[in-house]
């Protein structure tokens, strides 16, 4: 059983314009929280693992396309001799084809037949990330000694996504403060209708020894309830549209960190009682301030 208010909530226009307003605010809320949380983690998981590795690659043709078969092992234990000696190299290995076919398979599919196609050797270097090689002058004593060997260290296209993951955070960071800044304004000005709305009764609840403080705190308390049905709603309608977009990049790229975990399924239930909270205090100040201004 609903409790008794002194002002006639129930021909507010508002109960069903809150609601509503309330389940798109945390509908894109949740999914861009989703989206910035989990690309934020995809790429911590990245950078952890790529700042310990570093891969060399011999190519078994020449730059115009020849054979280099019968210098491609001399070079491979050329190579793994320089790594093996280097005080930042904890160790090195040659990927078996088992290994390259699984590299490829996203590529080229679970049918290809790497052992006709041309795919350098490569080898698998991890190192010490408390104190790593110096890569410029590894790369440099390796092409001296193997010059067809080519050192990738990952940081170049990993900056990349660096740059662009910080950028994603930042937007994300924009749509929540607009979300949130739309979501107090909102209840603002419903706040503020209905006052206009019920002044009159307002005015007898006051003759009838009510302070402000007391018919702020129920129209605060109305709001509250209000944006917090919305804002489950919204939650809701937000997980399967999640749970399809992770199911989709974990499809296309399994190593995209996108499964939903504890930590995210906190943060996207504690988003509807954010924006509740917000709504909530809003609600109060613009109440609180309005009274006084009609008095």
């Amino acid at each position: 059983m609903a409790k008794r208010t002194d002002i006639p909530f129930f021909q507010d226009p508002s109960r069903l314009f809150l609601p509503w307003i309330s389940m798109l605010m945390i509908f894109i809320a949740s999914l861009t929280l989703a989206g910035g949380l989990t690309a934020y983690r995809s790429l911590s998981y990245w950078n952890k693992n790529v700042s310990g590795s570093i891969t060399v690659q011999i190519p078994v043709v020449d730059e115009q396309g020849k054979s280099r078969s019968e210098d491609v092992q001399s070079d491979i234990e050329k190579a793994l001799t320089i790594l093996r000696t280097n005080p930042g190299v904890l160790g090195a290995r040659v990927l078996e084809n088992n290994q390259m076919r699984r590299l490829m398979t996203p590529w080229l599919g679970e049918h290809a037949d790497i052992e006709t196609l041309p795919l350098p050797q490569v080898i698998d270097v991890t190192i010490d990330t408390q104190s790593p090689p110096n890569i410029q002058e590894l790369n440099t004593e390796l092409i001296q000694q193997v010059p067809f060997a080519i050192l990738d260290s990952h940081r170049v296209w990993l900056d990349s996504l660096i740059i662009m993951a910080d950028g994603l955070m930042k937007l994300t960071v924009f749509i929540l403060l607009l979300l949130m800044i739309t979501t107090a304004f909102t209840v603002s000005y419903s706040a503020r209708t209905s006052l206009t709305m019920h002044k009159q009764v307002i005015s007898l609840v006051h003759m009838m020894g009510a302070n402000d403080g007391y018919i702020a705190w129920q129209y605060a308390i109305r709001i509250l309830k209000l944006t917090l049905i919305g804002g489950f709603l919204g939650l809701i309608l937000s997980i399967p549209v999640i749970f399809g977009v992770a199911y989709f990049f974990k499809t296309i790229a399994g190593d995209f960190n996108c499964c939903i975990d504890s930590i995210l399924l906190a943060t996207l239930i504690g988003t509807p009682f954010v924006f509740a909270l917000l709504a909530f205090l809003s609600t109060l100040k613009t109440v609180l301030t309005s009274l006084k201004r009609m008095i």
